[in-house]
């Protein structure tokens, strides 16, 4: 028993020695931020215009001096990898709270509107009660399928996707009746992939949320307030200006 005892108080000495190691570990990880394909915030596989967001942490990561790339992954999984990475942002994360808790808010970068769309000669959704005798289909890993079951929507009726690209297809194809989330992403998607915006149509407005580049719980401070500096700065000299109107968004 004695020696039971000894063990348990040279374990409570260590412990505080032990939690400032693996601390000081996750400082020294070095500097990850993802997304996924969220035209015109993100952009797969167009290095010379990978999206609006993308440029914009990029650049003032370079002017607070811990340069890092921007990597792709599917949504889902790039949510994943921001909660359990250390030192793991992603952008742009939409702040809702379901996920107030579980996310560090590094900066708020826009706002989204979430609605649905569906093909142009259908009849365009105009309601919630018309909404919920539909086939949606959803982003896996967005906020969308909570936003809908919150408002009544039941599970057997949402499909869910891993990228917009399928969500689009799946509207196309007729295997759902329209889709849910953000108006500004869905449609640049369905113009860049090449196909014919008036063969869509945007219904009504949901509910809109800011998107904001976030860390994991524990990312902890990271040089948050250089970055916040570097991006005034970017506000101030133009360069947000510059990089909105490039992709032909407002600037906020």
């Amino acid at each position: 028993m004695v020696s039971l005892f000894r063990r348990l108080a040279c374990y409570l000495l260590l412990l505080p020695l032990l939690c400032a190691q693996a601390a000081r570990a996750s400082d020294a990880a070095p500097l990850q931020i993802v997304t996924g394909d969220l035209p015109p915030f993100a952009i797969e596989g167009q290095p010379q215009r990978p999206g609006l967001h993308v440029e914009i942490v990029e650049q003032l990561l370079r002017r607070a001096g811990s340069p890092a790339k921007v990597g792709f992954y599917p949504w889902a999984r790039a949510i994943a990898l921001t909660q359990h990475t250390p030192r793991t942002a992603i952008v742009p994360l939409t702040r809702t709270p379901e996920r107030e808790a579980h996310f560090t808010w590094l900066m708020k970068l826009d706002t989204q509107h979430f609605v649905f769309i569906n093909r142009a000669g259908a009849p365009p959704v105009g309601s919630l009660e018309q909404a919920r005798k539909l086939r949606i289909v959803v982003l896996r890993g967005s906020p969308n399928l909570a936003q809908l079951m919150n408002r009544q929507f039941t599970e057997a009726q949402i499909v869910q996707v891993a990228k917009v690209e399928d969500m689009i297809k799946m509207v196309e194809r007729g295997v759902v009746d329209a889709l849910y989330g953000g108006n500004v992403i869905n449609m640049e998607k369905i113009r860049s992939s090449g196909r014919n915006p008036a063969d869509f149509q945007v219904g009504m407005l949901v509910e809109s949320a800011d998107m904001w580049l976030a860390g994991g719980k524990d990312f902890g401070d990271a040089g948050q307030a250089a970055w916040q500096r570097a991006y005034d700065a970017m506000l101030k000299d133009g360069t947000l200006a510059r990089l909105y109107r490039s992709y032909g968004v407002a600037l906020p």
